[in-house]
């Protein structure tokens, strides 16, 4: 039996691993790092064909994974929305190859650029399309109370779950982080009757003081520009891009 070189990254941190240092890390800053997308599994999505390099071991329907670190989170998970934007983003029907464009601040700016990049290579920029698409930056807690940053990219038919989180944010009042919500995989279809994963929100309760504290140091950091939010835009789901040409969203 070969030797075990690799421990396994779920056991148990080895006593001869230091922890709390930084080494080898010193000149990665927030320009080098990207925010995970929450992404869902669909009946069709790549992370559930063995074959496919994006495969996840476990993968079903309805399950919620990580889009960097490919770990699954199960069928929900609780977050804590930290700042919203509505942005257009350019991608290329997944018949015809598929790929992501940009993300531009108006539906105008966004349609000029389809524009002008279909008169620079039309036989390679056919079937571009700008859709509206609510992204909301959070913090996912975990049950074991660790947290993370995360995205969630809402457009097509998840545009009326994006609308039901910001209604709920609006009923509460106060700051956008000052509740927490409940956010589930669910059966649904779409405007062609055809079925797939959506999400589901519901409110969950006041977020832990910890909780409370980093989203308002991140939404500081964000609207002083000490911060500029970069989304990893791979996503999977419906109507999604494959790959990401952008600069990150500009919160």
């Amino acid at each position: 039996m070969a030797k075990e070189i690799v421990a396994k990254a779920t056991a148990q941190v080895p006593d001869y691993i230091k922890q709390g240092t930084n080494r080898g890390s010193e000149g990665v800053g927030m320009d080098d790092l990207t925010i995970p997308r929450l992404e869902l599994v669909q009946a069709l999505s790549p992370c559930r064909k063995k074959n496919d390099p994006a495969y996840i071991e476990g993968a079903e329907e309805g399950m919620l994974y990580n889009n960097v670190s490919r770990e699954i989170y199960g069928t929900s998970v609780v977050i804590v929305p930290v700042i919203f934007k509505k942005e257009y983003l350019i991608w290329k029907d997944r018949k015809l190859g598929g790929g992501f464009r940009g993300a531009y601040s108006s539906l105008e700016e966004a349609q000029a650029m389809v524009q002008e990049l279909v008169n620079a290579d039309p036989q390679n920029n056919q079937g571009l399309d700008a859709v509206d698409t609510g992204q909301h930056l959070c913090l996912l807690v975990r049950p074991d109370g660790r947290i993370e940053e995360i995205a969630i990219s809402m457009s097509r038919s998840k545009m009326k779950v994006s609308r039901q989180l910001n209604s709920l944010v609006r009923m509460t009042g106060g700051d956008r982080f000052s509740r927490s919500y409940l956010v589930e995989g669910v059966p649904d279809k779409n405007d062609k009757n055809e079925d797939f994963f959506n999400f589901r929100v519901s409110q969950y309760g006041f977020p832990s003081q910890e909780a409370y504290q980093q989203a308002e140091e991140l939404y500081e950091a964000i609207k002083s520009g000490e911060r500029e939010v970069k989304i990893n835009n791979e996503q999977e789901g419906e109507s999604a891009p494959e790959n990401d040409n952008s600069n990150g969203v500009n919160f």
